[in-house]
């Protein structure tokens, strides 16, 4: 009974190339209907992008989350012909030293990668397996080297007598340390290399729109790699295109398979991991007095280690239409304010950053913030509070329209690390009040609003957490 694979770095709709996604999706169709891959595992796609794409392909299903929590930024997606496999468990964790923590990157490189995983049931043998998909890191060796050996880990929880299939764009040579890290003593094998048949073997799978040859076969990036007994009949580098249009900036390669290992558990086999975000946004005033001078947002670090917040940014996001859309949002980083101690924010421990607006703002001081609040000195120290200063004339949180606003918590690098939603349809908070967040969702980064028109507490630890 054999499968067909495909790995296909789809290149996101959110480029800004010659390449619009418009373009290139009746290409994929074309292309994805002349193939019938059973098992497609993609990388870069994005939420709508991967909307598309599943309403181009009936019959099949789709499993992954964003790389920055629920839908928010590119996905491993899998797709599955539903007729012939059927999800069994699935999981996912990022490639960096906490992998637990959604958007973390640890390892030196700026963008979070991930991993997504679905144990499938072969619904015509009743054999089972696991499906694994991967984009590693774009510019630095270490991180992908890191990565390949986490990755490796993982699948040490895996049943060692049920198969594996490993697709992804590795950013590496085949026959790079990547490489060798993965296909090692104790690793997996290359399914494109075993190919009884192999198709285009002589070039590359990044042709970047310009090169057909893809840089030839030293450059193979995507790859197939599986762990278990399998007979591969067939391999192909597909360069399917239209004289005016490639579907990507990377040439898809499948394999024809089949596994060998008969393996017939339906019931889980992996213990699953528990997804936090890297800080959570507990409360939020977007209505103070004066115009909104006393405007904040607070953060909790639920880790054990200590965070510095210098550097980071507090987006805010205007559109209603388009939340958490980074397009469109005001960027403000926090920093220290005159009054400030210490940036850092300790294991379990809040910051109150209050958002001060120019030309109003910008000379005040914790003692009129303290003022407006009525709290003491005790009840807000100075290590409890920072600052962003916006630019421009009175930017600034909007508290009084109930179209909807949004704000997130972004790492110096630009990952949405974790954000919250407020005024949505209903006014959450009058003059000096506040409104209180819960957690997240399991793979979400989105807090859940918890309570509106609250008695503010800037810095001050939230209960239950």
């Amino acid at each position: 009974m054999p499968l067909t694979i495909m790995t296909f770095n789809l290149r996101t709709a959110a480029a800004k190339d010659d390449h619009p996604w418009e373009q290139r999706r009746p290409v994929i169709k074309q292309m994805l209907a002349s193939e019938k891959p059973d098992l497609i595992g993609t990388q870069e796609g994005i939420a709508a992008q991967l909307a598309d794409l599943q309403e181009d392909l009936p019959g099949y299903g789709r499993i992954g989350v964003g790389r920055e929590g629920g839908d928010l930024g590119e996905y491993m997606a899998i797709f599955y012909n539903q007729e012939r496999l059927k999800p069994l468990e699935q999981d996912h964790f990022w490639l960096s030293a906490t992998p637990d923590v959604i958007s973390s990157a640890t390892w030196g490189n700026r963008i979070p990668r991930m991993v997504s995983w679905v144990r499938f049931q072969d619904t015509e043998s009743l054999n089972t397996f696991y499906m694994v998909d991967t984009h590693l890191d774009h510019e630095l060796e270490t991180a992908r080297l890191e990565s390949a050996q986490l990755i490796l880990d993982a699948m040490q929880s895996f049943a060692p007598n049920i198969p594996v299939i490993l697709t992804g764009d590795f950013n590496s040579n085949s026959g790079g340390g990547v490489y060798r890290v993965l296909t090692g003593p104790e690793g997996l094998k290359d399914a494109f290399a075993d190919a009884a048949e192999k198709v285009n073997g002589d070039i590359g799978t990044f042709h970047n729109y310009t090169d057909p040859t893809a840089g030839g076969s030293g450059k193979r990036i995507d790859w197939i790699l599986y762990r278990g007994q399998a007979d591969v009949s067939r391999g192909e580098t597909v360069t399917y295109h239209t004289s005016e249009q490639y579907p990507s900036d990377h040439y898809p390669v499948t394999v024809r398979l089949t596994l060998h290992d008969p393996d017939r558990t339906a019931g889980e086999t992996t213990v699953k991991r528990q997804h936090r975000t890297k800080l959570l946004l507990t409360e939020l005033v977007a209505n103070s007095a004066s115009s909104g001078n006393y405007n904040y947002v607070e953060v909790y670090n639920p880790g054990d280690e200590p965070i510095d917040l210098e550097g980071y940014k507090l987006y805010y996001y205007y559109d209603p239409a388009a939340p958490f859309d980074k397009a469109k949002a005001n960027k403000w980083t926090i920093a220290k304010d005159a009054f400030s101690t210490s940036s850092v924010i300790e294991p379990h421990g809040t910051k109150a950053v209050w958002i001060k607006k120019q030309p109003c703002c910008y000379q005040l001081g914790i003692d009129d913030f303290r003022s407006n609040y009525g709290l003491t000195e005790e009840e807000l120290p100075s290590d409890r509070l920072l600052a962003v200063f916006t630019p421009g004339e009175n930017q600034g949180f909007n508290g009084t329209a109930t179209t909807g606003r949004s704000v997130s918590i972004v790492s110096p690098d630009g990952a949405h690390l974790v954000g919250a939603s407020y005024n949505q349809g209903v006014l959450d908070v009058k003059s000096n009040e506040s409104v209180v967040f819960s957690p997240p969702a399991p793979l979400s980064s989105i807090m859940k609003k918890e309570a509106a028109h609250q008695k503010p507490s800037p810095g001050m630890p939230p209960s239950g957490m």
